[in-house]
């Protein structure tokens, strides 16, 4: 009887209490980074992607429109399009960037890396 109670009792302890908030599970899956351009016209682009997997999905938001873009093309050539592709992100190194956005932007646009703006979303 008193070994039936000990477990029981034990048990107790070890579930949290109804009350307590329970913790949330640590997320495994990818984290994306979202980092801020300045384009030649004086917008900005918003770039979220995950620097480490340069061969996954990635969006842009420019100008309110955010749109979903794949890798394109050789890894090397860091090409994004859509999937219809109307929009195609193209970046040169780490700094600098080419947006083609048609029916928005007449031609491509540059835009550059602005420093210390990249965040964990």
């Amino acid at each position: 009887m008193r070994t039936a109670a000990a477990a029981l009792a034990a048990l107790a302890l070890a579930l949290p209490a109804a009350g307590a908030p329970a913790q949330p599970a640590k997320a495994t899956g990818a984290r994306a980074f979202t980092s801020e351009w300045s384009c030649a016209n004086g917008r900005t682009l918003l770039v979220n992607a995950h620097p480490r997997r340069p061969r996954e999905v990635s969006h842009i938001t420019y100008l309110g429109n955010r749109v979903a873009l794949r890798p394109a093309g050789a890894a090397k050539e860091r090409r994004h399009a859509s999937a219809d592709g109307k929009v195609v992100w193209q970046y040169d190194g780490d700094d600098h960037g080419r947006l083609s956005f048609a029916g928005l932007l007449e031609q491509p646009l540059v835009c550059t890396r602005n420093p210390n703006t990249t965040t964990k979303k």
